[in-house]
C-alpha cells in the first residue's frame, strides 16, 4: 500500500489453501527419508524446484486503492474478476484520502465487498489515530473489516524506528477501539520485515495481510502465517487507468464466503 509518505481457521471446511495444496503435493513427490520430517512441513516448501503457487492460481483476487488511482469505474473493476477492495481512508491523525468517499460509495453501488484502511503514523498517539479514523469512515455492517497498514517508511517529519515495546501497546489500542466501534476485528497489513521485527507473536487471532513483491511469502519466510498477499503494486485492472496494488486471499471460494460472513477464524 505504501506509495510515498503523506501521499499516498479454526478453518471452516476441509478445502486446503493454494499454498497447502502445493506443499502437500511437494511432500508426496520427494523422498521423506531423504528430507526427514522437514519434507512434510511448510518450511520445506521453499526447497522444491517447481515453485509455489502463482498469484493467478488463487481463486479470490482483489485490490487496494487510494487517490493515486484517480476516478475508478467500479462496475468495470467488478467485471474484471475482482472480489474485494480496500480503500485508503486516513493517515495518522490529520490526513484524509480525497477519493475515499467516492470509492466507498462507488464500490458499494457496484456490489463489490469493500473496506477502509488506515496508514499508521508513528509520531501520533493511537487515541488520535482512532478518533481520526472514526470521523471519516462510516459504520457499515456489510463492509469488510477495517485494516491497519503499519510499515516502515522514510519520513522527514517522523524519523526513527520505535522499539517493539512502544509499538505493540499503541497498535493494540487502535485495534481494540476500532473493533469495538465497527464490530469486526481489524486486519493487520504489513511487510515481512516489519512483521518479524516488531509484530511477530503479538497479535494471535488476527488476519494478516502481507506485502511481498519479490516472491511468494512462503519462499521468503516459510514460518509466516498469512491470509492475504499483496503481490504487486503495478497491477492492471479494468476500470482503473493506471497501476494498482493487486492481492489474493489465501483460501478457497468457500472459505472466502465464510470470511465475508464472519465465520472464518484465522489459524495461529
Amino acid at each position: 500500500m505504501k506509495k510515498a509518505f503523506r501521499a499516498k481457521r479454526q478453518r471452516s471446511g476441509a478445502v486446503p489453501t493454494a499454498t497447502e495444496r502445493w506443499c502437500r503435493l511437494a511432500a508426496r513427490l520427494v523422498n521423506p527419508i531423504a528430507l526427514g520430517s522437514l519434507a512434510f512441513g511448510l518450511s520445506a516448501c521453499a526447497l522444491f524446484d517447481f515453485g509455489p503457487p502463482r498469484p493467478e492460481d488463487y481463486p479470490v483476487k482483489g485490490i487496494d486503492v487510494s487517490y493515486y488511482q484517480d476516478d475508478i469505474n467500479w462496475r468495470s473493476v467488478v467485471a474484471d474478476n475482482t472480489a474485494f477492495a480496500w480503500l485508503k481512508a486516513t493517515e495518522g491523525g490529520d490526513w484524509y484520502d480525497p477519493k475515499f468517499d467516492a470509492n466507498w460509495y462507488g464500490a458499494a453501488m457496484a456490489g463489490l465487498p469493500r473496506g477502509a484502511y488506515h496508514f499508521w503514523y508513528f509520531c501520533r498517539p493511537a487515541s488520535e489515530q482512532v478518533n481520526w479514523f472514526l470521523q471519516h469512515v462510516p459504520y457499515d455492517p456489510y463492509a469488510l473489516p477495517p485494516v491497519l497498514d503499519i510499515e516502515w517508511v522514510a519520513s522527514k517529519t517522523c524519523p526513527g524506528h520505535p522499539p517493539r515495546e512502544e509499538i505493540i501497546p499503541e497498535v493494540r489500542t487502535w485495534l481494540d477501539a476500532i473493533e469495538r466501534y465497527y464490530g469486526k476485528r481489524p486486519i493487520i497489513y504489513t511487510s515481512i520485515s516489519f512483521y518479524n521485527d516488531r509484530l511477530r507473536g503479538a497479535f494471535p487471532g488476527y488476519f494478516i495481510w502481507i506485502a511481498s513483491y519479490k516472491g511468494h511469502p512462503v519462499v521468503r519466510d516459510p514460518s509466516l502465517r498469512w491470509n492475504f498477499w499483496q503481490h504487486t503494486e503495478a497491477g492492471r485492472v479494468a476500470g482503473i487507468r493506471g497501476r494498482v496494488d493487486r492481492n489474493v486471499f489465501n483460501g478457497s471460494v468457500r472459505e472466502w464466503q465464510a470470511f465475508l460472513e464472519g465465520r472464518l477464524v484465522p489459524s495461529d
